[in-house]
């Protein structure tokens, strides 16, 4: 499974850009020719190397597309640590391509490279919120701006599963 695919549960894959399966085919196609540049090498090694060359053009083609579609860039506004200090709530504000600026907050694990995160609230063309907390070990809380009550949702500590996700209200609160 491409590594792009993982960065939305192991967060720390986003830094792997889309088009690295298309260079590591080109390093391989570059590495299986170079001992055959320097003396006359069969033509099945010289076949191959060929065909896995111009199989290359389509996948450089569709993979600089792809990169060009799901480029994001995000940046962080606030950060809250558990109090176990094992979580963190990372409210981020992004911008997808052509889309209007927006703000999500994430539950994170601080725990290394196969860290995960899930998604608690998601505000689509709105404004960041205006406050984000642990209440407790397995409890979020949500404060939309201009709203006085928050949105409070628990989470597996375990499994870093968030147990209702929230998108931004329209309405007034």
């Amino acid at each position: 499974m491409p590594a792009w695919f993982l960065s939305d549960s192991f967060y720390r894959f986003d830094w792997i850009p889309v088009w690295a399966l298309a260079a590591c085919w080109t390093a391989a196609v570059v590495l299986l020719v170079l001992p055959w540049l320097g003396r006359r090498g069969t033509p099945g090694w010289v076949a191959l190397a060929i065909a896995l060359g111009m199989g290359m053009v389509p996948v450089w083609g569709i993979s600089m597309f792809v990169a060009s579609f799901v480029a994001e860039d995000s940046q962080v506004v606030a950060t809250e640590v558990s109090s176990d200090g094992r979580h963190e709530v990372v409210t981020e504000s992004y911008k997808l391509y052509n889309n209007p600026a927006s703000c999500r907050v994430l539950l994170r694990e601080r725990g290394g490279l196969f860290s995960r995160q899930a998604l608690v609230w998601d505000g689509a063309g709105n404004v960041c919120p205006q406050r984000v907390s642990f209440t407790d070990d397995t409890t979020i809380s949500v404060t939309e701006a201009g709203c006085a009550k928050p949105k409070m949702t628990t989470f597996d500590a375990d499994r870093t599963q968030v147990a209702q996700t929230y998108w931004a209200s329209r309405r007034i609160c």
